[in-house]
């Protein structure tokens, strides 16, 4: 057993991510609201978290912020935003069909 403050970023992502996971199995939410939770993760667990979203958004809805192309390739819709040197935003929002 290790302290959680001898984890890294990585690892803390991804044990707070199986916690949610396994909750959402037993109890599950309509849906999740995610802030980069990829933020640090290596490649190959970015594709199996992403992965992990697109099975269980059979059963609930995920909004991901992400920056991360594997998350971004496996979304649904994905929306973006973007802002202007004026300080004004343009949000856009297309449909993925990859």
């Amino acid at each position: 057993v290790q302290l959680l403050s001898a984890l890294s970023g990585g690892e803390k992502s991804l044990t707070t991510l199986a916690f949610l996971f396994s909750i959402q199995k037993y109890l599950p939410a309509p849906f999740y609201a995610f802030d980069e939770v990829d933020m640090f993760l290596d490649g190959s667990n970015v594709e199996q978290v992403a992965a992990m979203i697109r099975e269980l958004s059979h059963t609930a809805q995920f909004i991901s912020v992400s920056l991360r192309k594997p998350m971004i390739d496996r979304a649904d819709r994905i929306m973006g935003v973007t802002i202007r040197p004026d300080k004004s935003t343009l949000v856009t929002g297309v449909e993925n069909h990859a």
